[in-house]
């Protein structure tokens, strides 16, 4: 999960205007939610609520179910933003734990005007990364032995 984020933290190119809070309280809200990433540009009026998700299942439902949740999860941050006036997405980028790339990705990597060069390459490093931590759950499980400290 942090991998993925950090991933996409690291594409990000802010614009003039634009605040970007990681794992952050949302300002003016006292709920302690902390979505992983809040991108608001005061410019332009609009707000992304994206947070990251790794369902164990590799299936397409699994991944709207991943989605659906999140998105009830933080709607009512995106209504304390458009009660302002801004235009609001909330999304979940999943990546299965199984390295399963959900498509509806493409629409979120759009949204946040990210590198096509470095994205062809990010897609194959996220899937790596969750791989590679998968594996070392499911061996820490196995074994009792902590893969990284």
């Amino acid at each position: 999960h942090n991998a993925v984020l950090d991933r996409l933290v690291k594409a990000l190119v802010p614009h003039e205007g634009t605040t970007v809070r990681v794992n952050q309280c949302v300002p003016g809200m006292d709920d302690g939610l902390r979505p992983d990433l809040l991108i608001v540009n005061g410019m332009e009026k609009s707000a992304a609520i994206i947070d990251v998700a790794t369902p164990f299942e590799n299936r397409y439902a699994a991944f709207e179910a991943a989605r659906n949740e999140k998105r009830s999860k933080y709607g009512h941050i995106a209504d304390h933003y458009r009660r302002q006036g801004y235009d609001v997405c909330v999304d979940a980028f999943i990546v299965g734990a199984l390295g399963g790339w959900d498509p509806a990705n493409e629409r979120i990597i759009s949204l946040l005007k990210l590198g096509q060069h470095y994205c062809r390459l990010m897609r194959r490093l996220m899937c790596t990364d969750v791989i590679r931590w998968s594996r070392d759950i499911y061996v820490e499980h196995l074994t009792g032995q902590r893969q990284h400290e």
